[in-house]
Order: C-alpha cells, then sequence, then structure tokens
C-alpha cells in the first residue's frame, strides 16, 4: 500500500477480505476519548468516503464475478450503492421486504436514480414460517434477531443462485456499530461527559458485534453455505474501525427540533454522492434490517395465528387482536403444556 492510501493516523492495510474480527485482533475495549479529536461533521463525511471508496476498490479487486448490493432502503446501503456508482459499478441491487416492511419505497428511489438492476424479494406470510424453520435448524437455535437476521438472507439465495457468477455480495452491516447508529448520547454533545460516554458506548458495541465469538460463531456460512465467503460487512474492518474511533461525538449526532440525528458524518457523505433527486434518503430514520424488513412484525403475525389455534384460544378474547404480552402468555404457556406432556 502507498501512503497515499493511508487515512490520517490510519495504520492497518486496507483489506478486501469479507470482514475482520476487529475485537479479537487487538484491544478495543480500553477508553480513549482523546482520539476523538475530529469535531465536523464534513470532515469525518470526507474520511468516511474516502475510506469507502479505498475499500470498495479493494473488494472489486479481491473478488471476481459480478458484484451484489443488499440494498435494504437504509442511509448505511445506499451509501456503499452510491460509492459504487461512484466508481463506475452497476452492481445488482437486491431487496427483501414483507408485506410489513417499509424498506421498499426507498430501495426502489435509491436503485433508480443510481441507474443499478434491482429485484425486489416478497416474503409472504407462509415463506416466512418456512424459512424461519429453515434457520433454526440451520442455526441449531431460535434465537429471534439470529433467526430474524438469516431469514432474509435465505430468501436471497434463489436470486444469487439465478445471477451466476457472483461477486463481491456487499452490504452496509457494521457501520451502526462504529459510529454508534440508533444511539443516543446521555450529554449534551458538545460537552466532555459526551466524549467519554460516546467512546465508551461504541467501544462497547464494538467488542461485542466485531468478534468471531458470538452466540453463533459460523453464522454466516450455516445461513449462506458457498455464498459465505463473499459476504462482505463493508464497515467492519480494522481500518474503518481506526478512521471511526476518531469522530467525536458533534460529528457523529446532531439535534435537530429536540430529535438525535445519528451518524450524522456518514449521512452527509451519503448525501454527497447520491443524485439530487434523491439526496433525502440519506436522512431517512430507519430501524434495524430485522424490523424495516418487516420480518419482525411479519413474525409477530405468525405467532398471533399460531396462537389463535391453541385450544380454546377464542374463548375469552381474540388472540390475533389482543395485546402482545398476551400472546407471548398464551404461547408460554402452551410451551408449559407440551413440557408437562412430554415429561409423562
Amino acid at each position: 500500500m502507498t501512503a497515499s492510501h493511508r487515512i490520517g493516523s490510519v495504520t492497518a492495510e486496507q483489506t478486501g477480505a469479507a470482514a475482520q474480527y476487529v475485537a479479537d485482533l487487538g484491544d478495543v475495549t480500553s477508553p480513549d476519548p482523546g482520539l476523538r479529536s475530529v469535531v465536523d461533521p464534513v470532515a469525518a463525511a470526507a474520511l468516511i468516503r474516502n475510506e469507502l471508496l479505498s475499500r470498495l476498490e479493494a473488494l472489486l479487486g479481491a473478488y471476481s464475478g459480478d458484484p451484489v448490493v443488499f440494498l435494504s432502503g437504509g442511509v448505511d446501503s445506499i451509501l456503499v450503492a452510491a460509492a459504487l456508482a461512484h466508481l463506475g459499478i452497476r452492481p445488482q441491487a437486491i431487496t427483501m421486504v414483507t408485506a410489513e416492511g417499509t424498506d421498499r419505497a426507498n430501495a426502489q428511489a435509491a436503485a433508480s436514480a443510481l441507474g443499478l438492476p434491482h429485484e425486489i424479494v416478497e416474503l409472504d406470510q407462509a415463506a416466512l414460517v418456512v424459512l424461519a424453520g429453515e434457520a433454526i435448524a440451520r442455526l441449531g437455535i431460535p434465537e429471534l434477531w439470529s433467526v430474524s437476521y438469516a431469514i432474509p438472507l435465505l430468501a436471497a439465495r434463489p436470486v444469487l443462485d439465478r445471477l451466476g457468477e457472483v461477486g463481491a455480495i456487499l452490504t452496509g452491516s457494521g457501520a451502526d456499530v462504529i459510529l454508534g447508529g440508533g444511539k443516543t448520547p446521555r450529554h449534551p454533545i458538545d460537552s466532555p461527559p459526551a466524549r467519554h460516554d460516546v467512546d465508551q458506548m461504541i467501544r462497547k458495541q464494538v467488542a461485542s458485534s466485531f468478534s468471531y465469538y458470538r452466540l453463533v460463531p459460523d453464522f454466516y456460512p450455516l445461513v449462506l453455505d458457498g455464498y459465505a465467503d463473499r459476504f462482505v460487512r463493508v464497515f467492519q474492518t480494522v481500518r474503518f474501525w481506526e478512521v471511526a474511533a476518531t469522530f467525536a461525538p458533534q460529528a457523529l449526532f446532531r439535534t435537530n427540533d429536540d430529535q438525535v440525528i445519528d451518524k450524522l458524518c456518514l449521512r452527509i457523505a451519503c448525501e454527497q454522492l447520491l443524485p439530487e433527486s434523491v439526496k433525502s434518503l440519506a436522512w431517512t430514520k430507519k430501524s434495524p434490517f430485522q424490523r424495516s424488513a418487516g420480518i419482525m412484525d411479519a413474525l409477530a403475525t405468525a405467532a398471533r395465528r399460531f396462537a389463535a389455534t391453541l385450544p380454546g384460544a377464542h374463548t375469552h378474547r381474540d388472540p390475533m387482536a389482543e395485546p402482545y404480552e398476551d400472546v407471548a402468555s398464551r404461547l408460554f404457556l402452551a410451551l408449559l403444556a407440551d413440557t408437562a406432556t412430554a415429561g409423562k
């Protein structure tokens, strides 16, 4: 790597690997709020943009075949798609949605404006239940967040099979972790306590999320089989962590009408790369992928429908309309009944 590829104080080599388990490669937990010296969000956006373009160039050189981008409709994956378009690459975009999801419109708008071929995978209730069962069988555990993340990945596999020679499968995964996505500082953004708090908060996320030793260590091979080594978590690298660790709270958050805007510098970078007609997509507030794709709501509806089939379910209230805590209680009682029956 030449010196021109280095950014600021970043020392790690650029990588074409699908992801790096940053927390397993060195100490990420020791506080260092003094390192967070980049206050200007525009300057931070330039660092994000330059590092992203460098990372994508390395990935495109590392994987043969045609690149694919999983376009969720959130700012992270839209930024990846926009950066690829900036490099003159038009990857196949794939979006997984259910009827309950909110990702469709943003993903369609981004793909259209960037000139990307785009396929939307529709998941109806029956398909979702089948895929949930397959996910549990593959992972060996029925944990909600793991299964709900596996479902859309399994749904995308037939599309990948049809595409033929698939190159890097790019996602915006990891941006939330290193940039405090979905978080809210507990102190005024420009205060010294905020710098300490944000540094500690993000380091805790990196330690738990960027480690191989998670609940299901072999998650991606178990779910994606031969595609696992091409499934790229673009922002999960040592270099991106080193860049992001220099960002002060003012570069990451902004308060607007009592609402906290997260990942501020990344949103600015995304806005800069998007065509004028869709720049507003950079500022869309988005829930975790499992929620925005409608996976969680669809699973909750499936749970209601199952609860409605239990003995005596409609005697007092309708499981399809009662509060979710009542549905959860019904399912727990059914589990206790099954356990008691099995013990006889």
